[in-house]
């Protein structure tokens, strides 16, 4: 029997609770406007000859911080459209998350997700907003999962509390031994190779190394400094507690820099792999370039050549940021609306999922979530 071209939504459909990609100190109770938003979900065609397929059936969320009104959730009708009336004039986040059936063997995650500004300006003058959302398909495998660099609620210009986490989406074990993790520089939108910053390297051998595994469903924190930072007195209780953190970035270089016996190191200036800083690892407080890799390449005086790459993050928390990420490692930027010194974080709105399109892929979180996540 042929097999159908048309995906089958599955019954089972898991609603997404991501957390707000704009803080504000005070949230108004009046509402300006009224405006409708009508958008229609669907999924690339399994043929080449036909349109984008709608997606019928399921859930979609709505919501704002601009004002203090609930989050709304509405159902795909059989056309894929979804519509919200009565709407004030505010920046939202809409965002819908399904398991569908490509066909009677196969399934897949897909995510569709949109930031609106919708003012009257934007408008021009119409009360209903109409867009179409392509769902994107989740490629598994060992991402980078969170990146905590924006500092805690403070007035002393404390960031120091910084990680990043990976998760193993795949079903089958990893092994970290020998990889890179660069902070990386302008490397030109169709590079071919990326420009380092900072690199880092786990110990073991490249590709055949078998000493430091990752479970599947595993998340694994690596703390910029492994110890309790809620011990700082101004920042107690605002940040986190990275003393149980799996790994802790270490410049061998680095004069009196700090290092937990009880985590292990991954390091840089040790041999093998050399930066100019001798300073410990840092990323900007509200974007910067990430990049894990497999290692083969860790000669980065010409560049780390961009086929070793293994997941690859570009943030920012301004919408006009210039990119500077390869497009074939990720198709834009997140982290849009993060604020240093809020105790925000950046994170997939899934452990793991990933469609090279930051944008997409991550949400501005409350606050960080080392080794879970957010709910």
């Amino acid at each position: 029997m042929r097999k159908s071209q048309y995906p089958i939504i599955c019954l089972h459909v898991i609603f997404l609770l991501a957390a707000s990609c704009f803080l504000f100190e005070e949230k108004p109770q009046a509402v300006d406007g009224n405006v409708s938003i009508r958008l229609r979900f669907t999924v690339p065609a399994q043929a080449d000859t036909l349109e984008a397929l709608p997606v019928p059936g399921i859930p979609v969320r709505i919501y704002t911080e601009d004002y203090s009104i609930p989050e709304l959730t509405e159902i795909t009708d059989s056309s894929g459209f979804v519509r919200f009336d009565n709407l004030p004039y505010a920046r939202y986040v809409v965002e819908s998350h399904a398991l569908i059936k490509i066909s009677e063997f196969e399934e897949a995650e897909v995510v569709g997700a949109k930031a609106l500004q919708l003012t009257a300006d934007s408008l021009r003058g119409e009360m209903v907003y109409t867009d179409t959302l392509l769902m994107e398909q989740s490629k598994r495998g060992l991402k980078i999962n969170e990146i905590y660099t924006a500092g805690p609620p403070n007035n002393i210009f404390y960031f120091y509390d910084q990680f990043m986490e990976l998760y193993n989406g795949l079903s089958e074990t990893v092994y970290l031994d020998g990889m890179i993790i660069l902070r990386l520089g302008t490397s030109g939108l169709f590079a071919d190779t990326l420009s380092v910053t900072y690199i880092y390297q786990f110990p073991g051998t490249p590709l055949s190394g078998r000493q430091y595994p990752v479970e599947p469903g595993q998340f694994v924190v690596i703390a910029g400094n492994a110890f309790d930072h809620n011990t700082i007195g101004p920042i107690a209780g605002k940040t986190v507690d990275l003393s149980n953190a799996d790994w802790e970035f270490v410049n061998l270089q680095e004069a009196n820099g700090y290092d937990n016996p009880n985590v292990p190191n991954i390091t840089t200036n040790n041999g093998r792999v050399t930066q100019a800083s001798k300073v410990d690892f840092l990323l900007g407080l509200t974007g910067d370039g990430l990049a894990l890799c497999d290692g083969s390449d860790y000669d980065q005086t010409d560049g780390i050549d961009i086929r070793t790459v293994i997941d690859c993050v570009e943030s920012s928390s301004s919408p006009t940021h210039i990119k500077e990420v390869p497009y074939s490692l990720d198709a834009s930027f997140g982290g849009i609306g993060m604020q240093r010194y809020s105790g925000q974080s950046l994170e997939r709105i899934r452990p793991g999922f990933d469609t090279n399109n930051s944008a997409v892929d991550f949400v501005v979180i409350s606050k960080p979530t080392p080794g879970y996540h957010h709910e």
